[in-house]
């Protein structure tokens, strides 16, 4: 006869605890891992898109090494033209449009929502946001970028960062049709 295995209460709580720790950090893995390829996915959708589009996604690679666009054009209220006019205006001629608060290169151009105001003009230091509201849309150079010496961009990084700006619409509506294509 087969010896009688000795109950454990203790050692089956033990297994227990590990193996909800083991699919815990399994689930936590597979979370990230689904991010990864989904962002990864949108990422080659939006270049298929902007190509399918006309656009050139080699200039929108390098423009996106440089500058920053934060949230969406087309939701960015009235005055948001003024501020990507004012940032290719720089980008093109490397001159601030107005000394310290319309320097790219100190600030970011851009709108906010506050109150009942939707999308009025509001630049500010980098890192910084303003007083009343919340930022809407910004325009801005990378912090590697900002802290060249001198600060000046490259020809190629310049013509990519205008164009690119030109085209935001269409970039931003081909990226977010390549999120929806993936969810």
């Amino acid at each position: 006869m087969d010896a009688v295995q000795p109950f454990s209460l203790t050692q089956t709580y033990r297994e227990l605890a590990e193996l909800r720790a083991t699919l815990k950090s399994h689930d936590e893995a597979a979370k990230q891992q689904t991010a990864t390829l989904t962002a990864d996915i949108a990422a080659r959708q939006a270049i298929v898109n902007q190509s399918e589009a006309g656009l050139d996604a080699e200039k929108i690679a390098l423009a996106k090494t440089v500058i920053f666009v934060r949230g969406e054009y087309a939701k960015a209220g009235e005055e948001r033209a003024s501020a990507k006019a004012d940032a290719i205006r720089q980008l093109a001629t490397g001159e601030p449009i107005r000394q310290t608060y319309g320097d790219l290169w100190l600030v970011a151009f851009g709108t906010k929502n506050y109150d009942r105001w939707s999308g009025q003009r509001c630049d500010c230091t980098y890192g910084m946001g303003p007083s009343h509201g919340y930022i809407c849309f910004q325009i801005g150079l990378h912090s590697d970028v900002r802290k060249r010496d001198p600060k000046a961009l490259t020809e190629a990084e310049t013509e990519a960062a205008i164009y690119y700006l030109t085209h935001l619409d269409r970039i931003q509506e081909a990226d977010a049709a390549a999120k929806l294509e993936v969810a």
